[in-house]
C-alpha cells in the first residue's frame, strides 16, 4: 500500500505550517522551514511562457512545434516519427531535444533516451530541465555524488535561479522529486520527505510524484506481515 502522507516525521511539520495561497494559474508556496529541511518562498504557475520559444522559433515553427507536443500526448509513435524530422532544421535546440527523449523513453528505448539528456545538457546547460534530467540520470546511474555541484550546491530553485521569480510546475515537480531521491540515497529520509511532500502538494497524480512516493512508504507484503505478527 502506498500512503498519501506520512504519519509521522518531517511531512505532519509541514502540514502544520502556512497555509500554500493558490490564485489563477498560481500557487503561493511560503517558507518552509524543519530541522532537517528548508525552502524559500516560491511562486509556481500553470500557465506556459511561450516567450523563449517565440525567439528561437519562426511564427511557423513555433506552431508546428506545438502541435508536436499536441501529438506527443497522444500518438508518441508518431510524435517520435516527425520530431525527428523536425529536429533536423533545430538539430540543437534544448525543447526539441527535451521532447524527443521523453518520446524515446515512452517508446521503451532507453538508451536514445539516455543519449539524447546527456547531449542536451552538453549542449544546454542553461537549460532547466536539461539539468534536472541530467541529474536524474546521474541518479539512476548511482553517481549522486555529482547532484550538488551541479546546482552549485543549491537545494531549492529560489537559490540556484536567484532572478527567476516564478517556475513553472513541471520545473517544480521535476526538482523536488528529483532532489527527494537524492536525499533519500545519502540517508537524508527526513528531507526526502520534505521534497515529495511540496511535489505531491503540486502534481499528486504525476508518475514520477508516485514513484517517489512509492520509494519512501512503500513496505512489500512479507514486511507487513513481519510488522504485525511480530510482538514488540
Amino acid at each position: 500500500m502506498v500512503n498519501n502522507f506520512c504519519n509521522i516525521g518531517e511531512e505532519i511539520k509541514f502540514r502544520k505550517q502556512k497555509y500554500f495561497t493558490q490564485m489563477k494559474n498560481t500557487l503561493f508556496i511560503p517558507e518552509q522551514k524543519t530541522p532537517h529541511f528548508y525552502l524559500p518562498p516560491h511562486t509556481v504557475t500553470w500557465k506556459q511562457d511561450l516567450a523563449h520559444l517565440k525567439k528561437s522559433f519562426s511564427k511557423e515553427d513555433l506552431e508546428t512545434f506545438l502541435s508536436l507536443y499536441s501529438l506527443a500526448e497522444t500518438n508518441p509513435k508518431k510524435a517520435k516519427k516527425e520530431v525527428e524530422i523536425f529536429r533536423n532544421t533545430h538539430p540543437d535546440h534544448p525543447e526539441v531535444l527535451n521532447l524527443l527523449s521523453y518520446l524515446n523513453a515512452c517508446r521503451k528505448r532507453i538508451r536514445q533516451a539516455e543519449s539524447l539528456i546527456d547531449e542536451n545538457f552538453q549542449k544546454n546547460p542553461e537549460y532547466l530541465f536539461a539539468r534536472i534530467n541530467y541529474a536524474d540520470l546521474c541518479l539512476r546511474r548511482k553517481k549522486f555524488q555529482k547532484i550538488p555541484e551541479l546546482f552549485n550546491f543549491k537545494f531549492n530553485l529560489r537559490d540556484f535561479c536567484p532572478n527567476k521569480k516564478m517556475f513553472h510546475i513541471s520545473e517544480f515537480r521535476g526538482f523536488m522529486v528529483m532532489m527527494g531521491h537524492y536525499h533519500l540515497m545519502i540517508q537524508k529520509r527526513e528531507a526526502a520527505e520534505c521534497y515529495h511532500y511540496l511535489a505531491h502538494r503540486v502534481d499528486p497524480r504525476h508518475p514520477n510524484t508516485k514513484l517517489l512516493q512509492k520509494k519512501l512508504y512503500y513496505k512489500p507484503l512479507y514486511k507487513r506481515l513481519i510488522l504485525k505478527l511480530s510482538p514488540y
